[in-house]
């Protein structure tokens, strides 16, 4: 569609769903709006949809006038909004003009019409920026800019964890067009085209978007994707509230959708539930003490998981409900994980794939004793789990809470809360803390494994903590970069099962995980798994 002769035209296209026949009907509000016909003539058959032009004063024209002498002036801001809506080949597409993207009903537009079509006409080593998010002890939303046209190496992507929710990048030689970016639903081109061009680029686009050529660069992009399509998203919220509302809703748990420090926590309790604290967070309990029998997604958006700690007189942390909730369903061959109020969608080939490498990771040769329940059903704190074994067992150091320099973290970390005279490196959590929690137990192992080896000042500091034990545990690290086959890093995760202590923990963990194993014996470790069982109350 090279039309040299006319100007270039950037432009923020949207594709409607098939399932849309009127054009009006993907606007919010199309009675508020004013309409204008095309003019007759062009290929495909269109309308204009004009919004009020909103005005209004400066939101800082109030606060500058405190500071200053005499009356400004009338200032105002002035704000357009368009969208044009045309049909081409039995599609409609909307390109909108101005904050014409509010006047959209966004449930009514294909979800990932915006970041295909970038993939699959883009030079896959034209690339100018990223926009990704990884799930680990958080959502991180990350931007990534490269000074000049780049492959996918040169942004430090992690295709085993980093989610990709935007591209910037070089059309390649066969698609006629000068630049695009495509994120969720939206893509935006700059291309040669006049108004009557519009049709031929859009029928170009579509052509795009249902090619798979972004396999052969960027299939992995269909591993995990954040769930965006509203009529999903409500869907997927209907199957959880089915089975909260279920008489034993077994497959969701609450966990916190952050890391805490669990020895400062005294209990939990609910919006409807302020009798007493819970030890552990429950879902059981929530549910029994709900207002509504029949729980409603407002509902438990609104509900709260209140953290109280040893003070017991006001909350030192909240969560909504639904942010707390872990669940993982199948709809339609496709598997979906809610996290940390996310939902997600995780290719079923992919999410066997990590499964069955997990089964390789091996079972650790370490002997620990099983973690105490008190009377009134509490799991004892990690830190007092770790004191008490390493008091019991005198081969084991305790090394929680000891923490030394390191300079590739940008904080002192621990080197792992128990070290063994046969160089076993033990991180221990509890499974109750959840994707957030785990995952972070992977992170810290992996980093200061890598510092062991890379970072002296973390060496020399580990040594000293260690010589306060014994100068026989000092010498099991050396001055000088040790030889990493002669330690053993052991996960421990209390509360999973022995046998197959990965395979029960939530899908991002065992994600971080497969990741954590994957690297640190690529340098050498070895890597191993162990599951710590709760042992019943004492009498």
């Amino acid at each position: 569609m090279p039309r040299n002769n006319v100007s270039l035209q950037k432009l923020h296209i949207r594709l409607v769903k098939p399932s849309v026949h009127r054009m009006d009907q993907a606007l919010e509000n199309a009675s508020t709006l004013q309409k204008f016909q095309l003019r007759r003539g062009f290929p495909f058959e269109g309308r204009l949809y004009l919004a009020p032009p909103a005005q209004g004063a400066p939101r800082w024209l109030e606060f500058v006038e405190t500071g200053i002498e005499g009356p400004i002036g009338r200032l105002t801001n002035r704000t357009n909004a368009a969208v044009l809506m045309i049909r081409v080949v039995e599609r409609v597409f909307a390109i909108t003009f101005g904050f014409g993207r509010h006047q959209l009903r966004e449930s009514l537009l294909v979800p990932d019409f915006g970041l295909r079509t970038a993939l699959n006409s883009l030079a896959h080593s034209s690339l100018r920026s990223l926009d990704t998010m990884t799930v680990e002890d958080l959502i991180l939303h990350t931007r990534a800019q490269a000074s000049r046209a780049s492959g996918i190496m040169a942004f430090g992507l992690d295709v085993g964890k980093d989610i990709l929710r935007g591209v910037t990048g070089l059309p390649r030689a066969d698609v006629p067009l000068h630049s695009l970016s495509g994120s969720e639903s939206t893509l935006a081109v700059t291309a040669r085209t006049d108004f009557a061009g519009l049709g031929e680029l859009c029928t170009l686009l579509l052509r795009q978007y249902a090619r798979r050529s972004y396999r052969q660069h960027f299939a992995w992009v269909d591993n995990v994707a954040r769930v965006t399509d509203p009529a999903i998203l409500d869907d997927l919220d209907s199957e959880l509230l089915e089975h909260l509302n279920s008489p034993n809703p077994s497959h969701a748990y609450l966990a916190p959708p952050e890391p805490i420090e669990w020895e400062n926590v005294q209990g939990f309790n609910y919006t409807h539930h302020r009798r007493s604290l819970e030890v552990d967070m429950s879902l059981r309990s929530y549910l029994q003490d709900a207002a509504n029998p029949d729980l409603d997604i407002d509902t438990i958006r609104s509900d709260k998981v209140f953290v109280y700690g040893l003070d017991e007189m006001h909350p030192t942390d909240q969560w909504p409900i639904y942010k707390c909730l872990v669940f993982e369903t199948t709809k339609d061959n496709h598997a979906y994980v809610l996290t940390a109020g996310t939902w997600f969608e995780i290719a079923r080939e992919f999410a066997q794939r990590i499964r069955r490498r997990l089964r390789t990771i091996p079972a650790a040769d370490l002997a620990l004793p099983p973690a105490e329940k008190t009377t009134d059903d509490r799991v004892e704190p990690e830190g007092d789990y770790n004191v008490r074994v390493s008091r019991s067992i005198p081969t084991l150091a305790l090394m929680d809470k000891k923490l030394a320099a390191c300079a590739s973290a940008g904080a002192p970390i621990e080197f792992c809360d128990l070290f063994s005279t046969s160089r076993y490196i033990v991180h221990i959590k509890h499974r109750k803390g959840g994707s957030s929690s785990l995952s972070h137990l992977f992170a810290q192992g992996r980093a200061s494994c890598e510092a062991l080896l890379s970072d002296e000042q973390f060496r020399s500091e580990v040594r000293e903590h260690l010589a306060d034990v014994g100068r026989r545990w000092e010498r099991l690290v050396p001055h000088n970069k040790p030889d990493p086959s002669h330690y053993n890093v052991v996960f421990a995760i209390i509360g999973a099962s022995g046998a197959n202590s990965a395979i029960g923990i939530p899908f991002f963990s065992q994600l971080n995980l497969l990741r954590t194993f994957e690297s640190l014996t690529s340098l050498g470790y070895r890597v191993t798994l162990l599951g710590v069982p709760i042992a019943a109350p004492a009498g």
